[in-house]
C-alpha cells in the first residue's frame, strides 16, 4: 500500500483509464448528479453481477 496508513482501508487501485474514455465517464456521471467514483462502484457491481450469472449458465449445462 502506498501513501495509506494500514488501518483496514481499502488498497489502492492503479488502473488510470485513457483520458477520452475518462472524461466521457465522468461527463456521464455528472450528467447523472453522481461522483465518478460512484458510477465506477456501480459498474463493478454490474460487471461482478454478470460474471456470476454467466457462472451458474455453465454449471447447468
Amino acid at each position: 500500500m502506498v501513501g495509506r496508513p494500514r488501518t483496514g482501508q481499502t488498497k489502492v487501485m492503479g488502473f488510470r483509464p485513457p483520458k477520452q474514455l475518462r472524461e466521457e465517464f465522468e461527463a456521464l456521471a455528472a450528467s447523472e448528479k453522481r461522483s465518478p467514483s460512484d458510477a465506477l462502484i456501480e459498474a463493478m457491481h454490474d460487471w461482478i453481477a454478470k460474471k456470476r450469472r454467466e457462472r451458474q449458465t455453465v454449471k447447468k449445462e
